[in-house]
């Protein structure tokens, strides 16, 4: 008994050559398929709107690649903005220069007596600025008062750096006795308060009583450096040697 297949009802014909959930390749399938996609209905003038949307997009893109370039190419052989960006690093490197080379003040009051004064233990002063001899004062004069040639190097600051130059002296002063003392000098831009006076005064002095010893010392200002004399000893070792400066000038 012959029993008939159901009738398949599908829109679209059936394929000889068919498989589970592919559809081969049909013109009919194809010109189906395009009406049912060209009656999908689209908003009025939405198409107008994205070719529109994509145009100004393209030649706004295309409108800001020359203009950056071209900005950049001013920026770079502008002579002016070049010359300003050189004097501008120049003038960082000279400020950072100065920073790192400027020393620190010290307060006057720690040139004195309580520095490290024992010529054994000193190094030799560094001679980053020129150490000299008052000019004033009788202290280039040849006679009983002898300035050692030597120069050392004291620290009084918390740097670690030669903040002094000190030289040595001797005076003698019969019978076989002598003064001896130290003269310091430090540039003025390196210390706080600058003295008062301006040359070597006696009456001007202050004198200290420390566990190695008396001390007398004196501060005073020459041009652009100060001097500190200390003498190792009391009123009379510094008398002594107040006579020898002005019998020297006499």
């Amino acid at each position: 008994m012959n029993t008939s297949e159901p009738s398949r009802s599908s829109g679209f014909p059936e394929s000889e050559n068919t498989d589970s959930g592919h559809i081969a390749a049909d013109p009919a399938f194809d010109a189906q398929l395009n009406r049912t996609l060209f009656d999908v209905s689209v908003p009025e003038g939405l198409r107008d709107r994205l070719l529109k949307s994509l145009a100004d997009h393209e030649s706004t893109e295309i409108a800001s690649h020359p203009q950056i370039e071209s900005t950049r190419k001013r920026f770079l052989h502008n002579p002016n903005i070049l010359a300003g960006l050189s004097a501008c690093l120049m003038l960082a490197a000279v400020l950072t220069y100065l920073w790192a080379s400027q020393q620190p003040v010290i307060s006057l009051a720690r040139f004195g007596p309580e520095l490290n004064l024992d010529s054994r233990l000193l190094p030799e002063f560094d001679q980053h600025f020129t150490s000299h001899l008052p000019a004033q004062g009788g202290w280039n004069s040849r006679g009983h008062l002898t300035i050692y040639s030597k120069t050392y190097g004291v620290t009084a600051g918390t740097s670690g750096t030669q903040d002094t130059a000190a030289r040595f002296f001797r005076l003698r002063t019969g019978n076989n006795r002598s003064v001896f003392g130290a003269l310091l000098q430090i540039p003025a831009s390196q210390v706080s308060p600058l003295p008062t006076q301006t040359a070597f005064n006696p009456g001007q002095v202050e004198y200290s009583q420390l566990d190695k010893g008396n001390y007398a010392t004196v501060r005073w200002i020459e041009n652009d450096q100060v001097y500190v004399c200390i003498v190792f000893g009391g009123a009379r070792e510094l008398e002594a040697l107040g006579r020898a400066l002005q019998s020297a000038t006499a």
